[in-house]
């Protein structure tokens, strides 16, 4: 079985540069989440949240515009590993101290769990179909006629694209997701779904540990955080873990929604690009002029679209060899 890389492709040097720029960059947006705390510690926790959310904006665009100045990547992958560790460090190093035993238990269990979640779909297979016509990453439909498979007639072939960013045709294509490397697709689609919840519930935990800790030592009451670094670094983390969830939760909302639909991301942002979802008809009788409107062939009701999702597997003869 093919197993993907997210390394392999370039020179050494020009990994460990990427892995250093992505350390330098969260390291750097860590650092001045921590400054929102120690700058304006009269404000609630609630209330440091926008703040929060625009220093995080602006940090990752300067640094956006200092990459492309000094003409330097980032790895997104690794950016994701360093931010979970810095966070699970802050954790073992500051909280964990004032936590249960069975809630330190369980959030570090998470962790471990998300990292081996993140392994499998930073290196697995998406549900890559071989096709003999190039892949040119054009957001258009795969000519299923070229794919050297049985069963070509199957309705998990007819939904081949070609993804952008792999050039690589994809079984039940949904998008290319930058933060874990690789495509989302028929085949680690269920991972991915359990890897987002499970992100969601770490940084959930996460949160209910950081409000544990703040009570327990003292550092906050009501609404106020005292300025100290322990306690900075908390604050800025327990920002960091809500403004994550206050954009996965959407995010999850979404995917679940699609399920119901039985529509892929890719299929719902470039309708227009594939055949099938397109109806054509004429707003009047004889004239000359129509209209396309989306409708969606697949789509057999919510309980048949999630029951075939939650069974939908590709047989062992569409892996890739």
């Amino acid at each position: 079985m093919m197993v993907f890389s997210l390394w392999s492709v370039k020179p050494h040097w020009r990994v460990l540069r990427s892995k250093l720029v992505s350390l330098i960059v969260v390291l750097l947006s860590h650092l001045a989440l921590a400054m929102v705390p120690c700058l304006f510690p009269f404000l609630s926790l609630l209330a440091m949240l926008p703040v929060a959310a625009l220093v995080m904006v602006s940090t990752y665009a300067l640094a956006g515009w200092l990459r492309r100045l000094l003409d330097m990547t980032a790895s997104a992958p690794a950016m994701v590993i360093i931010h979970i560790l810095f966070i699970w460090g802050v954790y073992i190093s500051v909280i964990c101290e004032a936590i249960p035993n069975i809630l330190d238990a369980t959030l570090n269990m998470e962790f471990i769990l998300l990292f081996i979640g993140l392994y499998r779909i930073f290196y697995g297979d998406p549900g890559i179909v071989p096709v003999k016509s190039t892949c040119t990453g054009a957001p258009e439909q795969t000519d299923t006629s070229d794919v050297d498979l049985p069963n070509k007639g199957s309705p998990l072939l007819s939904r081949v694209r070609c993804c952008y960013f792999c050039k690589r045709n994809v079984n039940g294509f949904d998008h290319h997701c930058p933060a874990f490397g690789n495509c989302i697709g028929q085949k680690n689609h269920h991972l991915f779904m359990v890897v987002v919840i499970g992100f969601i519930i770490t940084e959930a935990t996460f949160s209910l540990c950081s409000s544990q800790y703040f009570k327990v030592s003292s550092l906050a009451n009501s609404v106020r955080f005292e300025r100290d670094l322990p306690g900075n670094l908390v604050t800025s983390t327990l920002l960091f873990s809500c403004l994550q969830v206050l954009w996965q939760v959407p995010f999850l909302t979404w995917h679940i929604y699609c399920i119901c639909c039985n529509i892929k991301t890719e299929e719902w942002v470039n309708w227009r690009k594939y055949p099938e979802f397109q109806l054509v008809t004429q707003p009047q009788q004889a004239s000359p002029f129509t209209v396309t409107k989306f409708v969606n062939p697949y789509n057999k009701g919510i309980l048949t679209n999630v029951r075939e999702y939650l069974t939908q597997s590709l047989p062992a003869k569409h892996l890739v060899v």
